[in-house]
């Protein structure tokens, strides 16, 4: 840093306010208002559920990236148990490929999904030294590894690749290069149920159960010679752990310390390992294949053999999300407009359950100004679009009603009216490219002139959060009764998705079908203060609202949103919070 500081007029940036951009990764620059030096990493990292497997197993070989993964073999709980499928990973779900010609289980695996190798295991009848390589279509013999052998760890390429460790011995090390097996220097310390990274001449393993029956943490480095010791995984492990990476950047995670399965991860940098993220479902008996940035978890024991798939994810500089304060709304309110509109510095609100219900309000990421009333005042109806072209279908007049309103920067003005009246709706999209859903289950679309039906809910229920554009929305939670379901809307039908991990009703929302968030919700005597995001994947909690509430105005996205308004156990009130995830900036002190 002492370079750095003496040259920082040349190569470092002098800024009046930290940037929000991961462009800055890895770069400097000195703050001038608060006279430090910053800089922007990334965070520890994290864990989401990925599509599940065909076929249970354990104990299987793999390889490939996260968005092209394979398995093969492994132990099933149908006879024969020692298994010879074979499948594939597109990134988000698994299809069946040409089985292995000798189904086995406890094996060495290695490759690509086009150029694949497996050797070892335990087939029928015995252990097993034959290997047999994957060229895209289909499986064929290759030469045997010199001793038969199965519990060890791998890494490499279909041509280049070695297999260490493993019962009967746990010490033999042996090489591939594309055509034959030569044994080469053993490991330092005899173990199985290990697992491997890296290559033929830049190899790691870490982790396994040594002749005592013990787990170690025990690792060591291949440089294409010998093995070396290297510093221990901080939580010693075996049983299979998914590990991925290369030498010098490796993650081991899962894996089991006796007994039950884990859901530590650590990340190798070449000289230490940290513990980082944990698994969302502890695991062991799994494989692993990707990068340190970018890896995947395949198959294992849960606590039960699975198919489960988690992908792992470093590359991210967002820092944790946070709640802070913005400008109070005018008109204290809930159920005003049950969809997000607009972002978290141009957010449209209206409509209400205050008398006479037709108050509209904008927001310019400071202050609330009031803007022309509805024509006809409602609450628990549906919006859309931006604060210059929003759009505002359904609600509750006294009766539920069917009427819409278009917004076009000073007034309103009456559109088509829905197929369907109902209250509890929610929306997304534009005011020329609408969807409403929700209440009674239906779904119209809008084009700008005329609102059409479509594909019903899965799930009939009202009250919910929504989210999104007209061919790919979301929709999450609501009654009754109350539920924590969610669902995908790709433009012509809705699929069901992972459930909010908190049921409730009368819940808010921003965002797109990859990376949105659910705030708030509730009824009388219960109101929420749980914030979601949604990954495409998976829910996850985040930090709570101040204010437990529910239905209040939304808009933005899943890392700049705020919540205006909404009811809670003191009645309506005028609060609004806002949602910012940023940059993970770093004071550098040394």
């Amino acid at each position: 840093m002492t370079t750095y500081k003496a040259i920082h007029g040349k190569t470092i940036q002098h800024l009046a306010s930290d940037p929000d951009s991961s462009a800055f990764e890895g770069q400097i620059w000195f703050n001038t208002s608060s006279s430090d030096y910053k800089t922007i990493t990334k965070v520890a990292g994290s864990w989401s559920t990925g599509g599940t497997g065909n076929t249970v197993r354990v104990t299987l070989a793999g390889g490939g990236t996260q968005t092209a993964g394979w398995v093969a073999g492994g132990e099933s709980p149908e006879s024969p148990n020692r298994s010879a499928l074979h499948e594939q990973y597109n990134g988000s779900a698994w299809s069946e490929a040409a089985d292995l010609q000798t189904g086995r289980m406890e094996l060495y695996g290695v490759g690509s999904q086009t150029a694949g190798l497996v050797a070892g295991g335990a087939d029928a009848s015995s252990d097993t030294a034959a290997s047999e390589e994957w060229n895209g279509s289909a499986w064929a013999e290759g030469d045997n590894l010199n001793l038969a052998r199965k519990r060890g760890a791998s890494g490499g390429t279909q041509t280049a690749a070695f297999a260490t460790g493993g019962t009967p011995t746990g010490v033999n090390n042996e090489i591939y290069n594309g055509t034959s097996w030569a044994e080469d220097a053993n490991l330092n310390g005899a173990r199985y149920y290990i697992k491997g990274s890296g290559t033929s001449t830049a190899g790691l393993i870490a982790g396994g159960v040594n002749p005592s029956d013990a787990v170690v943490g025990t690792a060591e480095a291949w440089n294409g010679t010998a093995w070396t010791e290297v510093a221990d995984l901080n939580t010693a492990r075996g049983y299979g752990t998914a590990a991925f990476g290369t030498q010098t950047a490796t993650i081991h995670a899962g894996g089991d310390a006796g007994p039950g399965s884990l859901a530590i991860t650590e990340q190798w940098d070449g000289s230490s390992w940290t513990e980082v993220g944990d698994m969302g479902t502890g695991i062991r008996y799994t494989q692993g294949a990707g990068s340190a940035s970018s890896g995947i978890q395949m198959f294992g024991y849960t606590n039960a053999k699975s198919a489960v798939t988690q992908e792992w994810d470093f590359t991210s500089t967002l820092a944790a999300g946070a709640w802070a304060s913005g400008g109070n709304m005018n008109t204290a309110r809930s159920f005003a407009g049950m969809a997000g509109l607009g972002t978290q510095t141009s957010a449209f609100g209206f409509g209400g359950t205050v008398a006479p219900k037709q108050q509209a309000e904008q927001y310019n990421g400071s202050s609330w100004t009031e803007v022309g009333d509805l024509n006809t005042g409602r609450s628990a109806g549906s919006g859309a679009g931006t604060q210059a072209a929003g759009l505002y279908a359904g609600g509750y007049i006294g009766p539920h009603t069917d009427a819409s309103e278009e917004f076009d920067s000073s007034s309103w003005a009456e559109g088509d009216n829905l197929n369907n009246s109902r209250e509890g709706l929610a929306g997304a999209g534009s005011q020329t490219a609408g969807l409403c859903f929700g209440a009674s289950g239906h779904t119209e679309e809008y084009n700008g002139s005329s609102w059409a039906e479509q594909d019903n809910l899965n799930t009939s229920r009202y009250g919910i959060a929504g989210f999104g554009i007209q061919t790919a929305a979301l929709c999450a939670g609501g009654g009754d009764p109350v539920t924590a379901k969610a669902e995908t809307y790709d433009g012509s039908s809705w699929t069901e998705v992972a459930d909010l991990n908190t049921a409730r009703q009368y819940l808010i929302g921003a965002g797109t079908t990859t990376a949105g968030i659910a705030m708030g919700g509730g009824a009388s005597p219960t109101w929420y203060d749980q914030t979601e995001e949604w990954d495409g994947a998976a829910w996850t909690e985040v930090a709570d609202l101040s204010t437990a509430r529910a239905g209040g105005v939304s808009g933005g996205t899943s890392v700049s949103s705020l919540f205006g308004g909404g009811g809670g156990s003191g009645g309506d009130v005028v609060t609004t919070e806002e949602w910012t995830v940023g940059q993970n900036i770093k004071v550098i002190t040394d």
